[in-house]
Order: structure tokens, then C-alpha cells, then sequence
């Protein structure tokens, strides 16, 4: 039997047909990924964030079928080398970006930098959160923070308190717990934590806000010479329980807390962004991936691609107040 349409019904019955064929075969997320996915790291192998990175890879080839994932350390310039790299890869999901808090401080610290980072970056993920935490070392014979802060602000500028470099997050944090206790300490930079950490079991320093990775393996017994005495969060740290908030100490909205992300190009398919995120988080709160990220002093987060996005955003904003206030740059 042969059938006819009016004009009008052939129209919509084949808007119809462009509709659910075409919009079915497109999805970007269907076969995704494909090919290999490469995640770039801003820092050299055998770091903190590479070790995190390697983290994620695993996890990453368990969640998403068929998935092999590239670490590629391009390290140099704090970091601003991969993430020039990143903001000039094709938008289609196949090359990430591992970041670190530090990453928002870029935007301050350099006046010639290829990308904005407050612009040029799409966030996937929050992956991991470690707080900051307030370590003295021999120097200090302090047993809790109540006595320190007493024998400080007796004896301002002596004390001095060492960060991974000019502009970093533990400078930043010491930064602005000075300026909400009125304590003040003389800053000495460093170009990385382990350095920090021997001279301040040397004596040579007396404090630190370094992250719980960078201090976590000086804590772990009684006869350590390093002692925590807060740290940053809105509640203790369950990997270190019986170190107080800086808020239960009585050092109010000071809570500062490092983390690692994961950033896509501009662009890249929402549905693509999505199966990520779904990934990351389903797969570093599982309990292999959470165990992994324990043994470097951190926690696994949990959250949307909108959420990340607001604490990215927000974290630009709050830290570039610090930098300029402190009148810090690189360039």
C-alpha cells in the first residue's frame, strides 16, 4: 500500500528523524574516551602533585572502560608551562591539567603570563583536599598553640616561619594569620618543604604553615621534634584527630586549606566534563583511591563542577588580595 503525506506531515516527520538520529550519534560522551587521555602536571616526577597525578591515572583507567591515561610532567615556571599547554590543546576531553591551589595564585604573581587563569581554564574536578597546619619545630618550646601565641606576640619578629617560595600558599596563609592575630614572624622562602623541614628540625626556623603532605611523615611519633599545633579546616582532620581548628584555638575565619584539581580547555563538551567529574569522584572515594591519597596527608573531595568552579573562583579572588597586599611578583 502506498501512503501520503501532506507537506506539513513530511516536514515534521523528518525534523523528527533529524532530532533523534543525529542528536543520539553526537553525544561527545557515548564512546568517550577513545584514544589515550594525557594529564599534565606542572611539576617534575616524584613530587606531590606527580604523585597525585599517577593517583588519578589509575583510578581514572578502573572507572572509565577501555581508558588509558598519559602522565606528562611539564615541569618549570611554577607551573605556567603545562598550563599554557593545556589552554592550547584541542577542547574534546583527551588532555587535562593537574592543579594545584597554587595555580589561582598565578593570576597575581606574573604580569606576562600567556592565559588567564581566571578565564582560559574549565574545572572537571576537585580532587583532593589537605589543610594547612601550623608545625613548630625544636626552636619552640611551646606545648600548645595558646602558649606560643603568648610567647609571640612577647617577642615579635624573632620567630621565623619558612614557606615553599615567595607567593605560595604556606607564605599566603602565614600572611594572613598575621594579620588576624596581630603576631608577627620574619618570612624566609624556600624553594620546597623538604629543605624547610630539615632546617627547621636543625633549628635554623622555627614554623611553618606547610600543608599536612609536606609535614605529615614529621608527626607521627611522640619522639618527632616537630609538634602541630592547628591547623586549617572547619573541623579537625580525621589523619590528625587530636590537632585543634585554628577556630577552637580562637583564630576566627582562618581556615586554610590546600587542594589539587583537575582543569579541561575552554570548551570541552559538558557531557564529556560530567563523566569525568562522575569518575574522579566515584573513583578517589573508593577505598583503594581514598587509602592512596591518605598516605600523602590528604582527603578525597566530592563535589560538582559548579562547586570546584566557585572555589576556584573564589580562591583568585581571596588570594590575589593577599599577593597584592603583600606586593609580591615573580616577573
Amino acid at each position: 500500500m502506498k501512503l501520503h503525506f501532506s507537506a506539513r506531515t513530511a516536514a515534521a516527520l523528518l525534523t523528527l528523524a533529524g532530532l533523534a538520529g543525529p542528536a543520539a550519534a553526537a553525544d561527545p560522551a557515548a564512546g568517550y574516551p577513545a584514544r589515550p587521555i594525557t594529564l599534565l602536571v606542572g611539576f617534575p616526577a616524584g613530587g606531590p602533585s606527580d604523585t597525585a597525578a599517577r593517583i588519578l591515572a589509575n583510578r581514572l583507567e578502573h572507572e572509565l572502560p577501555g581508558a588509558r591515561v598519559v602522565v606528562e610532567n611539564r615541569g618549570g615556571a611554577n607551573g605556567t608551562l603545562a598550563a599554557a599547554a593545556l589552554t592550547k590543546a584541542p577542547a574534546d576531553g583527551y588532555t587535562l591539567f593537574l592543579v594545584t591551589k597554587s595555580h589561582v595564585n598565578t593570576k597575581w604573581l606574573y604580569r606576562h603570563l600567556p592565559f588567564d587563569p581566571a578565564t582560559d581554564f574549565q574545572p572537571v574536578a576537585l580532587l583532593l583536599t589537605m589543610p594547612n597546619v601550623l608545625v613548630v619545630g625544636p626552636s619552640i618550646d611551646a606545648p600548645d598553640y595558646q602558649a606560643f601565641a603568648a610567647d609571640a606576640r612577647k617577642h615579635p619578629d624573632d620567630y621565623t616561619v619558612f614557606s615553599t617560595g615567595n607567593g605560595s600558599d604556606p607564605h599566603l596563609a602565614a600572611a594572613e594569620f598575621q594579620e588576624k592575630t596581630g603576631l608577627k614572624f620574619r618570612h624566609i622562602p624556600y624553594k620546597g618543604g623538604a629543605q624547610g623541614m630539615v632546617d627547621m628540625l636543625s633549628g635554623r626556623v622555627d614554623l611553618s604553615f606547610a600543608t599536612l603532605g609536606t609535614v605529615m611523615s614529621y608527626l607521627g611519633d611522640s619522639s618527632s621534634k616537630v609538634r602541630a599545633l592547628a591547623l586549617g579546616g572547619a573541623q579537625r582532620d580525621p589523619l590528625l584527630p587530636g590537632v585543634p581548628t585554628f577556630g577552637e584555638v580562637g583564630v576566627a575565619g582562618f581556615e586554610p586549606i590546600a587542594w589539587y584539581g583537575v582543569m579541561a580547555p575552554v570548551g570541552t563538551p559538558r557531557p564529556i566534563l560530567e563523566k569525568l567529574n562522575h569518575a574522579i569522584n566515584h573513583g578517589m572515594n573508593q577505598p583503594e583511591g581514598a587509602a592512596l591519597l591518605h598516605k600523602m596527608g590528604a582527603s578525597p573531595a566530592n563535589v560538582s563542577i559548579e562547586a570546584f568552579t566557585a572555589l576556584y573562583q573564589k580562591d583568585i579572588k581571596t588570594n590575589g588580595e593577599l599577593i597584592r597586599h603583600l606586593g609580591v611578583t615573580l616577573d
